[in-house]
């Protein structure tokens, strides 16, 4: 129970960070592309693919990607953002709910294609591939942040 419980905090740690990027996914489908080419000449540089293993592992990743930006990353910051004095018992269990509904989502999103990335990489390169998710996720938040100050 507690590896359930660190684990869906874990992930909701982690997406809580892809929700402006997510929203911005529906609204702005050419910067949402533009992120994911990035996204995929850094994971290539990171991990150091051969044009043979990136032309096998893109396809696997844009399906991936799709998959993720289907999630609705604002029920899970609604949790975080929420006032639980000013919640009825009833509301905030369903806040609760639908949060771990969207965890249950992601977890089951990157079992999958854990699965189908394995084909082509290791394990060591599939946590590379998370860790510069990771990297840039920030590197994109922080440019955000510094486009909206200076405006």
């Amino acid at each position: 129970m507690k590896n359930i419980i660190s684990t869906i905090l874990v992930v909701f740690a982690l997406l809580a960070s892809f929700v402006s990027i997510a929203q911005n996914q529906l609204r702005q489908p050419r910067l949402h592309e533009r992120i994911v080419q990035a996204k995929l000449g850094e994971i290539k540089r990171q991990l150091k693919l051969d044009e043979a293993v990136y032309q096998q592992f893109r396809p696997i990743y844009l399906k991936y990607e799709w998959a993720i930006s289907g999630i609705d990353f604002r029920k899970l910051a609604r949790l975080m953002k929420a006032n639980p004095d000013s919640l009825s018992t009833e509301e905030a269990d369903q806040l609760i709910s639908d949060q771990l509904q969207q965890a249950k989502k992601i977890i089951e999103i990157r079992e999958k294609y854990y699965k189908e990335f394995r084909t082509v990489l290791s394990p060591q390169q599939i946590i590379l591939i998370y860790q510069t998710e990771a990297e840039m996720r920030k590197k994109v938040m922080n440019e955000m942040k510094r486009r909206m100050i200076s405006k």
